[in-house]
């Protein structure tokens, strides 16, 4: 039997045929991933046009099936592509992680960047930089130690009020802040030109991104996010009906928290360890997901265009919004996201969800 896409009663329903899986997606949650995923294809184009040297949209094309000049192929190739791809597959990791944490906090502000987790990362990864080495190994092996003994921590000391307690938010944020000064002490105690390499990847940027090192990561990060989504998206959505109506449905509480903590901090190590800790696309790509969706659940496919395009936009600002400058992607999403966690403190505080 091969696979087949048909229209239902407002819905898609999807079946791979010798693969036992299958979905039924609300028609509007298909359209807005459809439209934000052709929103950040035109992102990603118009961040291939604009740099030192402008190409039109035809001469992209050339560059990208091997008709151009050698010259136009070595800047959108070699150069752009890598990172406009990155900026949109980083982008949809992270809005996948931020929907988990916030699904399993039932809290909006439940996100690795608020609760600590991409604090530990970061952490982890400055200390494995400093004091032992910069290969993307280490430094992968560091962020993601960094990120489980957080969690380990948020969880330890969160108890009694539960994994999806108000308390685990506020023990997050204390934890970030401290892990903050301890990466701030490591910066102080390392080696000059060390340190200012960790200080610009702590930052968060994609500058310097290529095929050859950041290539295999993202192929590893998309292989993680859509079996993350394949995994838990059900799941999650029991699981957010309450314990009980979820265990009547056969779904095993404990065991799908722990699943999806491990998977939403590996996306988030996986982030940092490429490209730093880049705050507040976790946080605001699942709210804009499922305010465009008008969805109510988990809805981990338009967090994760969601934070494609948002991730993919902030970046093509922070080259170009200045002219003449280009600035770490991370002081895009601060300066922005600074912004939005305000307004949405101040929204969910009038609806009484904090």
């Amino acid at each position: 039997m091969s696979a087949w896409v048909r229209a239902e009663r407002g819905h898609v329903v999807v079946r791979a045929g010798r693969v036992p899986v299958s979905g039924r997606i609300p028609m509007r949650t298909a359209l807005t991933c459809a439209g934000l995923a052709v929103m950040t294809a035109v992102v990603t184009i118009v961040a291939l046009m604009l740099g030192t040297v402008v190409y039109s949209p035809g001469e992209i094309v050339a560059a990208l099936t091997g008709e151009a000049p050698a010259s136009a192929e070595l800047f959108v190739v070699q150069w752009r592509l890598p990172r406009a791809l990155a900026a949109a597959v980083f982008g949809a990791m992270l809005g996948v992680a931020g929907a988990v944490f916030q699904c399993l906090t039932r809290n909006p502000l439940g996100s690795p960047d608020i609760i600590g987790f991409t604090a530990g990362s970061s952490a982890g990864g400055v200390a494995v930089v400093a004091y032992v080495g910069s290969s993307f190994a280490l430094v992968a092996g560091g962020a993601l130690a960094g990120g489980l003994v957080v969690a380990a921590l948020v969880l330890l000391l969160s108890r009694g009020g539960g994994v999806a307690g108000f308390r685990l938010v506020i023990v997050g944020i204390g934890l970030s802040a401290m892990l903050v000064s301890l990466e701030t002490w490591f910066l102080l105690t390392a080696d000059l030109e060390i340190a200012q390499a960790a200080a610009l990847w702590g930052v968060g940027t994609l500058n310097g991104t290529s095929f050859e090192y950041t290539g295999p990561v993202m192929a590893i990060g998309l292989l993680a996010t859509l079996a993350a989504g394949v995994l838990l998206d059900r799941r999650l959505s029991l699981l957010d009906l309450g314990a009980d109506v979820s265990a009547s449905l056969g779904v095993q509480a404990a065991r799908t928290r722990l699943v999806a903590i491990l998977a939403g901090v590996v996306l988030v190590a996986i982030v940092t360890a490429a490209a730093g800790p880049i705050a507040f696309v976790a946080l605001a790509a699942p709210h804009v997901g499922r305010r465009i969706a008008a969805s109510t659940g988990v809805s981990l496919a338009p967090a994760a265009c969601a934070g494609a395009f948002i991730l993919a936009s902030a970046d093509l600002a922070a080259q170009h919004a200045v002219p003449g400058h280009s600035f770490p992607v991370g002081v895009a999403t601060v300066a922005v996201g600074g912004v939005y966690l305000v307004g949405l403190l101040i929204r969910e505080n009038r609806k009484g969800t904090l």
